[in-house]
């Protein structure tokens, strides 16, 4: 019996690996008898079991003969069922990604983990094609959609922090909470490793900068400044400490309202944790 949580052991690898030898020899005499057993060897509680039988399958002799079953299987009730016909497309397209991003593009809201999965896989390992479809998912009319585009997009801090901020540019202002969170989450992780870089795009996207706008680049910086303090503020790098305070200090004297406010409030902030450490 393959637990439902964590690695699989050898024993559990080889239970499945007989359960799925004994679908594929139903499959290919039977395939309505094989249904039945596909239907119980997918809906698997254990998540590295599920990618397990899924990579096996996409592999094996019958995926092409599959394809059309795993579809259906998209849409079940279950959710290790769907999320197990997920990964079997995953392995499936692996040399066509493109295809794959269209079928997670369809099905993010009711497989989300394993979906958020293969998007930070992608953004990993596929970024001239996540560039171009999460500048397209961050139009969409869905805002979970739009919050999706997010996830794993720290991945391009370090060499292509451009991207990240004009992506972020693209979306500073949308309604939605949950996408406000990624905003700030991702301004947050960029800044940190690329200050000299993000400082003067915040300051530019504070100079017009409506109420909410104002509140998203507040709570951003706030976080920033109050990471110059407490546990992890040693292993800040000495160019993030130097530039945030640097920047604060010229902002208190930006003839910009906004901007000198902004300076004051945080400057305000920086020296009391001092004080009060």
């Amino acid at each position: 019996m393959v637990k439902k949580i964590g690695r699989l052991s050898r024993n559990e690898k080889n239970e499945i690996y007989e359960e799925i030898h004994d679908f594929i020899d139903q499959f290919k005499k039977s395939n309505k008898t094989a249904e039945k057993k596909l239907n119980k060897l997918v809906n698997c509680p254990n998540y590295f079991g599920r990618e397990f039988i899924a990579s096996y399958l996409a592999k094996s002799p019958i995926a092409n003969k599959l394809k059309s079953v795993m579809k259906k299987l998209l849409d079940s009730k279950e959710y290790p069922v769907r999320a197990t016909a997920l990964f079997f497309f995953y392995n499936y397209y692996a040399s066509q990604p493109e295809k794959m991003i269209d079928i997670v593009s369809e099905y993010f809201d009711s497989i989300k983990w394993e979906a958020e999965n293969i998007i930070d896989i992608f953004w990993k390992s596929n970024q001239k094609l996540m560039k171009k479809n999460m500048l397209k998912w961050i139009e969409s009319p869905d805002e979970r959609k739009r919050s999706l585009s997010f996830h794993g997009l720290e991945n391009l801090c370090y060499h292509d922090p451009q991207f990240v901020l004009e992506f972020i540019e693209k979306i500073i202002d949308d309604e939605s909470i949950e996408v406000q969170k990624k905003i700030t989450h991702t301004i947050i992780q960029v800044a940190r490793v690329k200050p000299a870089i993000v400082y003067p795009y915040i300051r530019e996207w504070l100079v017009d900068a409506d109420e909410k706008r104002q509140k998203t680049i507040w709570v951003s910086m706030t976080k920033l400044v109050n990471s110059l303090h407490g546990l992890g503020a040693k292993e800040r790098s000495k160019d993030f400490v130097m530039l945030t305070k640097e920047t604060i200090k010229n902002w208190k004297f930006e003839k910009n309202r906004k901007i000198s406010k902004m300076g004051s409030q945080l400057s305000e902030l920086l020296y009391s944790k001092k004080k009060y450490r």
